[in-house]
């Protein structure tokens, strides 16, 4: 087999191949043999099927699948032998392709385009000028955890009138337009939480209600979406856009959170026996939890102004119009190229992304390694066990469930994106040395919804 490269230009180019008989020939015959063993022809013993009728019969596939798999492996070769790295894969040339005789083969030709991935430069010092974003976890914050946890921790009572975070238990019965009682409509028990209504018009209709008491809703606005609004009418999804506006909701109980005390019984079910013995520590291993939490998010949105910053100073183009043929041809669903040049300029600065993470871990050295993802497949083996409270595998045990793992290709994936990730953060920080940007917690929010 010949392979020829010819630039077609700046970031594409062209594989011409040929195969010759003597190429393809060793695996056709290999195949016609396997076939004759095992074909069944009326007048013919098994396996005694004449070799001209196989070949009329299955000849000119088993050629097909043997040039294809050539191609496919060969290229695969030279792309690595000569370092060509390629985005997406070599697409064919339809006209060079179909001009070989498949009936009478010889030298056959093919030709394949390739879209080439640009060389990329990037240096990361502290010049790049991103900070690093933490929450300011204030009093009002830690304060905010404390009554999630006293509320989480607490007991439902019942009460005489509702009040504005107080729950409803009551049956919700579908009306006519006129106010009546729809014949064979929807009646369900449900329960309409006042603390989470996102209409304080509705949640003030429904304050001060005691048992007994009726009142029309719309259950559209007690509802949190379409889903919610199904559970609550106890009809399934499709029914629920039918649904009208005019419920009437009879209320059979008033339940009230009475949230626990701040005390030794609340620190003990959140903390553990004595580890915390006063109100002050409490709040300090409060606002250390916080802290942490947000610190992953931190982390997160660190690396994403990094990459952000990185590809706002890196001039990068792409085969364009390779990659839109790309798209379209290789899509799982049939695309337009309308649709597809409607959705190219996502898809091609994600990639520009990619490209630069991709520079930044092969220039630093941040590949995960084979032992680092042997040991983090052992950890997380030995972690699921914990979190069951179950007795960890140890030696030979766990090295064989850590060897399944990393048998899967899916999870070697996300195991070794785990470890980059990880190395890339502390290469950030080591090599940025990024000052801390406090941002109050719905700043953080909005930075997180919008960076």
């Amino acid at each position: 087999m010949h392979i020829e490269r010819e630039e077609t230009g700046t970031l594409t180019a062209t594989l011409k191949v040929k195969l010759m008989p003597e190429d393809y020939n060793p695996g056709v015959e290999k195949a016609l043999k396997e076939q004759r063993k095992n074909a069944v022809l009326p007048g013919f013993r098994p396996g005694q099927v004449p070799m001209h009728l196989i070949k009329k019969r299955v000849g000119r596939t088993l050629l097909v699948t043997e040039v294809e798999r050539l191609i496919d492996q060969n290229l695969r070769n030279y792309l690595q032998e000569n370092a060509i790295r390629v985005l997406g894969q070599p697409l064919p040339k339809r006209e060079a392709n179909d001009a070989n005789n498949w009936d009478e083969p010889g030298e056959l030709s093919f030709a394949y385009e390739l879209g080439l991935a640009p060389s990329v430069e990037v240096e990361l010092n502290e010049k790049l000028g991103v900070t690093y974003p933490v929450v300011d976890v204030n009093d009002g914050l830690v304060q905010r955890e404390i009554d999630d946890m006293r509320r989480r921790f607490g007991r439902l009572e019942d009460a005489t009138t509702s009040e504005a975070n107080d729950m409803l238990l009551g049956d919700m019965i579908e009306l006519e337009a006129d106010g009546t009682i729809k014949a064979g409509g929807i009646m369900n028990r449900s329960t309409i939480s006042l603390e989470y209504l996102a209409d304080d018009t509705v949640r003030n209709s429904l304050v001060g209600k005691a048992a007994g008491e009726e009142i029309a809703v719309d259950p559209h606005k007690v509802a949190r979406d379409h889903d919610d609004l199904a559970r609550m009418l106890g009809v399934d999804h499709d029914r629920v856009h039918g649904i009208g506006d005019t419920f009437l909701f009879r209320i059979a109980e008033v339940k009230r959170m009475v949230q626990v005390d701040v005390d030794q019984a609340l620190f003990d079910r959140v903390y553990g026996k004595d580890a915390v013995t006063d109100e002050a520590s409490f709040r300090a291993r409060v606002k250390e939890g916080l802290e942490n939490m947000f610190r992953r998010d931190s982390d997160r949105l660190f690396k994403r102004e990094v990459m952000k910053a990185l590809q706002q100073r890196t001039s990068m183009a792409l085969p364009d119009p390779f990659l839109k043929r790309w798209i379209q041809e290789t899509s799982e669903k049939p695309i337009t190229a309308q649709e597809v040049e409607d959705g190219y300029s996502g898809y091609s600065e994600g990639l520009k992304r990619q490209l630069l993470e991709e520079k930044v871990v092969e220039k630093y050295g941040l590949e995960a390694k084979g032992e680092e993802m042997d040991a983090f497949a052992r950890r997380y083996v030995t972690d699921q066990f914990m979190q069951y409270g179950l007795p960890a595998p140890e030696g030979e045990q766990l090295q064989q469930m850590a060897g399944r793992m990393l048998g899967d290709r899916e999870q070697i994936g996300r195991i070794r994106n785990s470890i980059v990730e990880q190395k890339l953060m502390t290469h950030f920080k080591a090599l940025l040395s990024p000052k801390e940007h406090r941002l109050g917690y719905d700043e953080f929010v909005n930075l997180a919804r919008t960076a």
